[in-house]
C-alpha cells in the first residue's frame, strides 16, 4: 500500500530507511575500526605531544641554553637540534594520520556503505608505518630490536585495516544481494 503526501511516496521512505538499519546492524568490522580507532585518537593526540617536545629540545639545543653536560649527553648519542626538527615533522604528521583515521573508524564504524574511507585510511596508515620504519632502517640500520617494533608498530595499522576490509566486503555483498 502506498501512502502519498503532498507527492512523496512515504512507503519507499520507510523502505529506504528500514533498509539503512539494516546496512547498520551488519558491519562485520565495527569492534576493531571503533576499538582501533579510539587509540589511534589517543596516538595521534601522543603524536603532537612528542612534536612540542621536539620543539621545545631542538629550540634549547639551537639557542644553546641548555647546561654544557645536557649537551654533551645529546652529542654523545649523535642527536642535534636538526634531528629534532626531522622529529616535530614525523610526530606533526604522525598525529595528523593517527587523528584523522581513528575519527573516521569511530565515526564510520556502524556504516558499511563508508567502508572505502576506512581500507584507505588502513592502507595510509600501513605505509606510514612502513615509510617510517624504512627511514629508520636507512639512517640506523636494522637490529632485531628495530624488526620487533616494526612488527609492533604494525598491529594497530593491519587490525584498523582488517575491521575496514571486513565491512567492505560487507558492503559489496549488501550491493550484490547476498546475506552477511
Amino acid at each position: 500500500m502506498k501512502l502519498t503526501f503532498l507527492g512523496r511516496n512515504y512507503k519507499m521512505i520507510t523502505n529506504l530507511r528500514r533498509r539503512a538499519l539494516v546496512m547498520e546492524k551488519k558491519a562485520p568490522g565495527k569492534g576493531f575500526l571503533k576499538g582501533v580507532g579510539i587509540l589511534l585518537i589517543i596516538g595521534g593526540v601522543f603524536g603532537f605531544i612528542g612534536a612540542a617536545s621536539n620543539a621545545f629540545v631542538a629550540s634549547a639545543l639551537s639557542s644553546g641554553s641548555l647546561d654544557s653536560a645536557t649537551t654533551a649527553i645529546y652529542e654523545q648519542a649523535g642527536l642535534t637540534a636538526e634531528t629534532f626538527q626531522a622529529g616535530i615533522i614525523t610526530s606533526v604528521i604522525q598525529g595528523v594520520i593517527y587523528l584523522a583515521a581513528g575519527i573516521l573508524g569511530v565515526a564510520n564504524c556502524n556504516k558499511i556503505e563508508k567502508a572505502n574511507i576506512c581500507f584507505i585510511c588502513g592502507i595510509v596508515l600501513i605505509a606510514f608505518v612502513l615509510v617510517n620504519a624504512g627511514i629508520s632502517a636507512a639512517t640506523t640500520g636494522f637490529t632485531a630490536l628495530s624488526i620487533v617494533s616494526i612488527l609492533a608498530s604494525l598491529i594497530l595499522p593491519l587490525l584498523y585495516f582488517w575491521g575496514a576490509l571486513k565491512n567492505r566486503q560487507a558492503m559489496q555483498d549488501a550491493q550484490n544481494g547476498t546475506s552477511l
